[in-house]
């Protein structure tokens, strides 16, 4: 089955679910101060890569807070990623493990572990430990898109292997964060029977004046000067999207020329392509290799992926 996908929803400036029935979303605990909107699921972010980017104090008592006061169906630990891409240590993991233990004792919700980039050893040392408390999903937060990859050789496509490994030993549901912005990934992960996964590239697109074409990719629609990779939209493109959402049952296909102009606009023709065109967001161009590694990948056994993935580490952390 292709993943699910699950909708980035920060603030309550675009109610989605008003206009798209039987979709769930991600909020994020720090910022979000409303009740629990009429969607399928709400999944929980604890904000622990925002609270590691501002360089602030991990306090497990107040994500305990903030949890016990929002309403949702799973709640993610709060995880500490690698300083360095593909690159941890015992002494991280072992953190991640207590925090996920402190949460899951202290309170009486799904609190979902979350996994990275890890060696084989600590990877299966992390699996183990969950599947022992009976949790029945985890999350992966270490598959960068490749744009994203500036480790070095080896860089775009290592993160899939640990992926790869626990959707093979974990007999449960598997979530990958913060990706799904191109069908190219999308597919990949499908490949890699990836359960579910959370993208708001609906909304950072149309906030940069862009709005998504099935079978084409991003086309600039915006008022501003955006020159690094701008692709105008044409005549031909607008005729492509009105059609997509014809199709589909868009409520306001009279109207897309002028929802184009603004970021609410885009946000929400943005969103209902996300969730009807997933597999035919962009084409392949470039990209197709992914795919075929994530074919590759899905075809070796677990001891050909740790044989894989300890080489790797290897290539990328020797000195």
């Amino acid at each position: 089955m292709p993943p699910e996908i699950v909708f980035g929803v920060p603030d309550m400036m675009i109610k989605i679910w008003e206009y798209m029935s039987n979709i769930k979303i991600m909020i994020n605990s720090i910022r979000w101060k409303w009740g629990k909107p009429s969607v399928e699921a709400v999944w929980v972010d604890s904000g622990g890569y925002q609270i590691m980017t501002r360089g602030l104090k991990i306090d497990l008592n107040e994500t305990i807070e903030r949890y016990r006061r929002i309403e949702g169906d799973y709640y993610m630990s709060l995880d500490v990623p690698p300083n360095k891409f593909c690159e941890t240590s015992k002494e991280l993991v072992a953190k991640n493990i207590r925090n996920f233990e402190y949460l899951f004792t202290k309170l009486e919700k799904n609190i979902v572990p979350v996994i990275h980039c890890y060696e084989s050893i600590l990877l299966f040392d992390a699996i183990d430990t969950y599947k022992s408390y009976g949790v029945k999903v985890v999350a992966y937060g270490g598959a960068v898109p490749p744009s994203l990859a500036k480790g070095g050789k080896g860089s775009r496509t290592t993160p899939l292997i640990p992926l790869a490994i626990i959707t093979k030993v974990f007999n449960g549901h598997v979530h990958v964060l913060g990706l799904g912005g191109t069908s190219v990934l999308y597919t990949a992960l499908q490949y890699l029977q990836v359960a579910s996964l959370d993208s708001s590239s609906w909304r950072v697109k149309a906030a940069y004046g862009k709005v998504i074409i099935p079978g084409r990719g991003e086309r600039y629609v915006g008022n501003g000067s955006a020159k690094f990779g701008r692709k105008d939209l044409l005549p031909e493109d607008l005729d492509t999207l009105v059609k997509s959402l014809e199709q589909t049952g868009f409520p306001y296909t009279s109207e897309v020329e002028l929802l184009l102009k603004t970021f609410r606009g885009r946000a929400l023709i943005n969103a209902w392509i996300v969730k009807h065109y997933p597999h035919v967001l962009e084409e392949t161009n470039g990209y197709a290799w992914i795919i075929n590694f994530s074919k590759k990948l899905s075809n070796m056994s677990v001891n050909e992926l740790v044989a894989l993935l300890d080489k790797k580490f290897k290539t990328l952390h020797k000195t």
